[in-house]
């Protein structure tokens, strides 16, 4: 994660972001900060139920074991960093800009008697203080959706080992509108990417695509909870980022807005040996 990018519509630094919503986002969703997987209209899993049913979709598609070690790039409260360790035995080390975040997961990985298996440090997922090649797979969990992507990635690609997998969520837009629209909304800070540009991103980075799925239906049902969390909280949001009533307004129109136009993607990438 970047401390320098600002919350889209706002001044307010990303670092302060997660430091002033995190309490709520506890209150309101779950410890996992990322989406939901919901198997189909008639499915009554809990938020928290579904959130991990998230985390363990993903964790055989990182290839590894015993042994091997996992990045978390964004990992959070810790949450999928510990499911991933007890599920397939490696060590992973979490990432991010909060230190109110790695003091919450530092305490879970030792409360889940895991605290030498899974670590967390503050590190920006587009500057990463490791060497190319360090880890046998990386997790970036709904992440980049706050970083540069390019930036994201290419520091994804850099730091996985030759043959190592990367699995990584993102929402991108899906509203039906022309390549000329697209092309000039992609010029726009915080810009969501088309569902046809991961290939050519993933490339950039020296990753090669090996599963690009839309899992927009199965994660849905989250951007609409979501919004009403939104709507529930607007007056103790407005507060936390001191907004103008004009602003409330606006982003309150913005969240309602993007409800619809928002898609959520799983890639599984490796880096080319």
């Amino acid at each position: 994660m970047q401390s320098d990018e600002k919350v889209p519509g706002t001044d307010l630094p990303q670092l302060d972001y997660y430091e002033l919503v995190g309490p709520m986002l506890r209150r309101e969703w779950d410890d996992n900060f990322h989406f939901a997987y919901w198997l189909g209209p008639d499915d009554d899993a809990t938020v928290e139920e579904a959130t991990d049913r998230f985390t363990d979709l993903l964790i055989p598609k990182l290839g590894v074991g015993a042994g091997k070690r996992v990045l978390d790039v964004g990992c959070g409260l810790g949450k999928p960093a510990v499911r991933v360790a007890r599920a397939t035995g490696a060590a992973v080390l979490g990432i991010t800009i909060s230190t109110y975040q790695i003091g919450l997961a530092t305490e879970r990985a030792a409360a889940e008697g895991l605290a030498e298996q899974v670590r967390f440090q503050q590190a920006d997922g587009t500057d990463m203080p490791f060497d190319e090649g360090s880890f046998d797979a990386v997790l970036a969990f709904e992440s980049i959706v706050h970083m540069d992507r390019r930036r994201a990635l290419a520091e994804m690609g850099r730091v996985v080992a030759p043959g190592g997998r990367v699995v990584l969520t993102d929402l991108f837009d899906r509203e039906d509108i022309t390549d000329e629209e697209a092309a000039e909304r992609a010029s726009r800070p915080g810009a969501l990417p088309r569902l046809a540009e991961y290939g050519e991103l993933l490339a950039e980075a020296g990753l090669v695509a090996d599963e690009i799925t839309d899992i927009s239906e199965n994660v849905s049902p989250s951007f609409t909870m979501m919004n009403d969390i939104t709507l529930a909280n607007k007056d103790e949001l407005a507060k936390l980022f001191n907004f103008t009533p004009e602003q409330s307004e606006e982003a309150e129109s913005m969240v309602g807005q993007m409800t619809g136009e928002l898609g959520c993607v799983l890639i599984v990438a490796h880096r080319k040996s």
